[in-house]
């Protein structure tokens, strides 16, 4: 039960980060203009950006009752597995920062740094529910090469790196810095002036950390088997589709849809990763 109800959270942590990614590119994230209600009621009329931003804050909550009832449920378990009741904990510590961060982000009026925190946390989070729901899984770990365990965890950390730094093109308004300029920006690799340069980080280390993760990828599908190995074998092909879709993100003035699926993407990317990293152990 406590697997099932782990994997349903995380699940839910992942409908809330899409829902997330909806807000600032509607221009929705002071639609509510004050925290934790909206136009001073917890039920505004969901209209226009409330219905986005308000949508983000009822799914916010949703995950935070959530984490609140798995960590209890591991509490009850904790002489099993007293580290995954410890996890339990330190998730609902994080929900709970991710709400202050959240309410910041609407009292201070969007300042950037909270913003890309907020971001960044989030996926951190989400990945403490995954690794709980493995954990809690009881499947022993399989043991793979020394190298092959150490990359998995720095491809893993790589990713998340680069989604945090999309969070910086995006908070900082740099993402028509570039606008239907491939693989240029303006012309240049490294133009003069700074959210060309913080546009071209983001595509640079991109290519960086795609070329790594399906060296990655490959190495992982030659030792492991089963679902591991189609999970490895999956990889280069959301790389594939992510880079598509950061191309097609530029050349479509960044339209909403396609910016929803290069997150939804990095996000299955991430998880892919990082179960395979979580799922591995250095061989003795």
């Amino acid at each position: 039960m406590t697997r099932r109800f782990a994997i349903a959270t995380a699940t839910a942590t992942f409908v809330l980060l899409l829902i997330g990614g909806l807000v600032n590119p509607t221009g929705s994230s002071l639609a509510c203009p004050d925290w934790p209600l909206c136009h001073g009621t917890a039920f505004p009329e969901m209209t226009g950006g409330v219905l986005y931003e308000h949508t983000h804050r009822l799914a916010a909550t949703t995950v935070g009752i959530l984490t609140i009832v798995l960590a209890v449920l591991l509490l009850r378990e904790r002489r099993r597995d007293p580290l995954l009741a410890r996890l339990g904990v330190l998730a609902v510590v994080m929900v709970c920062v991710q709400g202050v961060l959240g309410g910041l982000t609407v009292l201070y009026q969007l300042p950037d740094w909270i913003s890309i925190a907020h971001l960044g946390l989030s996926m951190l989070f989400f990945l403490l529910l995954v690794f709980i729901a493995v954990r809690a899984g009881g499947a022993p770990r399989v043991a793979v090469s020394p190298r092959l365990a150490r990359k998995l965890r720095e491809a893993s950390f790589a990713i998340w790196l680069q989604i945090v730094l999309g969070a910086v093109v995006r908070h900082t308004g740099s993402a028509l810095a570039c606008v239907n300029d491939l693989p240029l920006c303006r012309g240049q690799v490294w133009p003069d002036f700074l959210g060309g340069k913080i546009h071209m980080a983001h595509r640079i280390f991109g290519v960086l950390v795609a070329l790594f993760a399906i060296e990655v990828s490959i190495r992982a599908a030659r030792e492991l088997g089963g679902g591991l190995r189609r999970l490895a074998v999956a990889v280069p092909a959301l790389v594939v589709a992510q880079i598509a879709l950061g191309v097609w993100t530029v050349l479509s003035m960044v339209h909403l849809h396609i910016v929803e699926t290069h997150l939804a993407v990095g996000v299955l990317l991430l998880l892919s990763l990082s179960v395979l990293a979580m799922r591995t152990e250095a061989a003795r």
